[in-house]
């Protein structure tokens, strides 16, 4: 089974974890760049950005894909909402994770977030197996390799 982590990381919060994930998994990691950064003006209203690439291409022969992303403004990224709305975007029999990571402890609105993008999942015919809300830092704040870890380390992956 082919697994695939695709990812957007502006703090390097999320890139830390798609790291780490990565060489659990031994998963090959897809990085979502854009043209021009997106913005949580863009993030509160839904919109997406630009990617740099063919990233569906790199992904369109995973079994699992692990959709990886901050949310901003209680709102998936500009990057994510691109991937998964991108006409190319094919996740028929995909089996989807979505891990988030959010400056909020309470995790406030994230399952509508992962709501949101597991509709785009959905309707390509993916299927949503887990979701995941995990603590990053604010904006543009980096909360080390350690605490990366440790948040990481609460999930048990090598049961996925």
């Amino acid at each position: 089974m082919k697994t695939v982590i695709v990812y957007y990381s502006l703090s390097n919060n999320t890139k830390a974890a798609a790291e780490l994930l990565s060489e659990k998994l031994h998963a090959d990691l897809v990085e979502l760049k854009e043209e021009k950064v997106g913005n949580v003006f863009q993030a509160f209203f839904r919109k997406k950005s630009t990617l740099v690439g063919s990233p569906w291409e790199a992904a369109e022969d995973a079994d699992r894909l692990y959709l990886m992303f901050p949310i901003w403004a209680s709102k998936s990224v500009p990057a994510m909402n691109a991937f998964v709305r991108d006409p190319k975007a094919d996740f028929h029999k995909k089996e989807v994770y979505i891990i988030t990571f959010q400056a909020s402890p309470d995790f406030k609105n994230s399952v509508k977030v992962h709501d949101y993008i597991g509709n785009f999942v959905r309707k390509g015919g993916g299927i949503v197996k887990e979701t995941y809300a995990m603590q990053g830092g604010n904006m543009n704040v980096f909360i080390g390799d350690d605490k990366i870890r440790e948040r990481m380390d609460k999930v048990r992956w090598d049961e996925l």
